[in-house]
């Protein structure tokens, strides 16, 4: 082989690389894995945390507060359970669900009780039958709509197992879970939600979290280009995730590309754009929906780390919880109980000059925080609530 010639070989292998890393590698090691980063102790912020324990607030994938009424509402799974069944990252053990499935729970967050439980209760479905007849759910993300003065609108994600024509539970991990959106209405103060209504659709597929629009629709992330299946394994390499758009009334679409990595806990703000988070990226995009049903990329607010779900407060502002170590992060949200991962509390505010954000909380060492998933930022008193998919447990900071 001539010099020429090989030369010209080792100067296109360079080319490569450098498109390859700049392109991709330069974000997976630096933003998503976390090469170099510095992360923070619990100690150098002004919060004290710590852990309410109860088997009722298991795996609280997200949770909701009504501050109106000063009532926290979290969608819980148990820890065994979303163990075994969380079909976003790839547990299909139908078997493994918890007897009576997730629960909506609430809690009086301004009324501790005697034993500090907060009045924990949860809230019943009724008119509800699900897949398989028994009436259970299996909660992941969910949203909330004020209806009127007294009525709240809650849109579930349900991971509804797959079954046969005789209401019989099959082989998940051939098909998928048999995911739903379900809508229920409850009266503020009572504990009994009643049945609206089910979304089935092909275009959600594997919903993660939920936006209600405000007008009878909602919109989606998908957080996997397909239910099983080896495609589904790349999706975190090459992306595959998408945003899906469904109307009042009629077929769902696809609202975005399916190129997002993981696209997560999205919520929409009270300007009415659309935020969606990446699990294998570090930034939020924000998205503007057209008269069409899609969803058109307007801003790009950078976070430099992956973000799981985002939530609102009455302020505006955006709550994303963060991943600093992500590689750390995935062990834990399938056991919890074998693996912990530092976590990240992030405030993101919309001002004149632009997006500002701001690191809130951080807890390198894993004493407290070893599992994030969704922060809810209680305005009036400065706390902070915050559950992990499959934590076994819920966390409450306090400001100093």
């Amino acid at each position: 082989m001539s010099s020429t010639l090989r030369n010209f070989r080792l100067g296109v292998a360079v080319l490569m690389f450098g498109v390859l890393y700049q392109s991709w590698l330069k974000e997976v090691l630096f933003e998503v894995i976390g090469v170099g980063r510095v992360i923070q102790p619990i100690e150098d912020f002004p919060y004290k945390c710590r852990r309410l324990n109860h088997e009722r607030l298991e795996a609280c994938e997200d949770l909701w507060l009504d501050d109106q009424e000063r009532v926290l509402y979290l969608a819980c799974a148990g820890t065994k359970s979303r163990i075994q069944w969380n079909p976003a990252i790839g547990g299909l053990n139908v078997s493994g669900r918890r007897p009576g499935g997730s629960e909506l729970m609430a809690l009086n967050i301004d009324s501790p009780g005697t034993n500090g439980m907060f009045g924990i209760h949860g809230i019943e479905p009724v008119g509800y039958d699900g897949a398989t007849g028994d009436g259970t759910l299996d909660l992941l993300g969910f949203d909330v709509e004020v209806v009127d003065a007294a009525t709240l609108r809650f849109w579930l994600i349900n991971h509804r197992p797959p079954v046969d024509a005789n209401k019989k539970a099959i082989d998940a991990t051939k098909v998928g879970a048999n995911s739903t959106i379900d809508v229920f209405e409850l009266k503020r103060g009572e504990d009994k939600m009643v049945h609206v209504k089910t979304v089935f659709d092909p275009e959600v597929k594997t919903p993660n979290n939920i936006a209600a629009m405000g007008d009878g629709s909602f919109v989606a992330t998908n957080d996997h280009s397909a239910k099983v299946g080896f495609r589904k394994e790349l999706d975190i390499f090459i992306g595959g995730g998408n945003v899906a758009y469904c109307p009042a009334s009629g077929p769902c679409k696809a609202a975005t590309h399916s190129n997002f990595r993981f696209p997560n806990g999205l919520v929409r703000g009270t300007d009415g754009l659309v935020y969606v988070p990446e699990s294998a990226r570090g930034s939020i995009r924000v998205m503007e929906l057209q008269e069409d049903g899609t969803l058109k990329e307007v801003d790009l607010i950078g976070i430099g780390m992956p973000i799981d779900n985002l939530s609102l407060d009455v302020n505006g502002d955006i709550w994303a919880a963060g991943l600093p170590k992500a590689l750390q992060a995935v062990p834990a949200a399938h056991d919890p109980y074998k693996a912990q991962a530092p976590t990240t509390v992030w405030r993101v505010s919309k001002t004149p000059e632009g997006y500002k954000t701001f690191k809130v909380l951080e807890d390198r060492d894993m004493k407290v925080l070893t599992q994030i998933g969704t922060i809810q930022h209680d305005v009036k008193t400065g706390r902070l609530f915050i559950v992990g998919p499959s934590a076994p447990y819920l966390t409450i900071c306090e400001p100093w």
